[in-house]
């Protein structure tokens, strides 16, 4: 058994998935999946159906439309865009407690990183809720860890906090890295594979075979999210973005780099919501 196997087995001392988002979750390889059970599974959980009308009334979703019911969400967003609403809500929902964790701050960031893929895939023609989910996933394996191996995880931490690289420390203290642990618990979860190889190529996505447009996707999302963290200014933040993945998915770097302003608010407001 290997270290990421081990790991992995702590994965069920993780809070349960709500069973309205295990159903989620099957439904992205179901072409036949019914939004009206949807909607009656969500409107028979008071809780998470209070979350999705708040998050559904964002600007990012609602605009200028007040929707009142998940009847009306259904109705305006669809089911692909409400699916994913649930899925964060659920997972927020789920997932609030870890010690050595300040979740505020880590579902804030995975927000950021969420809502800039969903924006990243509308610009060059990939499935924006599909790039939301995965943005929303990708670092589940560093809450894997802590659980699994709280000591390990702080020592990652400590050494990234001095400035060395999370993927060097990971592979020196655990020989694995998390993402390749958060793909497999996505696996696992039952997730389609496009998702999952999404959330593995994330690091290094040009060098899978064939490289996925998802985590490229999320690689540049990344790349972007930690520049509006640091308050880079446009000159260096062009020399941040990866190239070849810019070509790779016909992204003109001017073309971000103008909309970096639209870039650095993105899932502020959702995050802020539900954390």
């Amino acid at each position: 058994m290997t270290d990421l196997d081990r790991l992995l087995q702590a994965s069920t001392q993780l809070p349960a998935i709500p069973d309205v988002v295990q159903s989620l979750i099957l439904s992205f390889e179901d072409p036949q999946a019914d939004i009206d059970t949807l909607a009656e599974k969500i409107s028979h959980d008071p809780a998470l159906a209070a979350k999705v009308l708040r998050l559904a009334n964002t600007a990012a979703y609602g605009g200028n439309r007040r929707i009142a019911s998940i009847s009306d969400a259904v109705m305006m967003l669809g089911f692909n865009t409400l699916r994913t609403l649930v899925l964060a809500c659920g997972l927020v929902g789920q997932f609030k407690h870890f010690t050595g964790v300040d979740m505020r701050v880590f579902w804030r960031r995975s927000f950021r990183v969420a809502s800039t893929c969903s924006w990243l895939a509308r610009s060059c023609g990939q499935n924006a809720d599909i790039a939301f989910s995965v943005g929303l996933l990708h670092n589940l394996g560093q809450l894997l860890l802590a659980v699994a191996d709280p000591v390990a995880a702080q020592e990652v931490s400590r050494l990234v906090d001095e400035g060395e690289d999370r993927f060097v420390a990971e592979m020196n203290i655990l020989g694995f890295t998390t993402v390749q642990a958060a793909a497999e618990l996505a696996s696992r979860w039952r997730f389609p594979r496009d998702i999952v190889e999404g959330i593995a190529g994330q690091q290094m996505p040009l060098q899978q075979d064939p490289p996925s447009a998802l985590a490229m996707i999320v690689h540049l999302a990344i790349v972007l999210v930690r520049g509006t963290e640091a308050e880079v200014d446009l000159d260096w933040l062009a020399k941040l973005l990866p190239q070849r993945v810019l070509e790779a998915l016909r992204l003109k770097p001017e073309a971000v780099l103008s909309s970096y302003g639209e870039l650095a608010g993105l899932g502020e407001e959702l995050g802020a919501l539900l954390v």
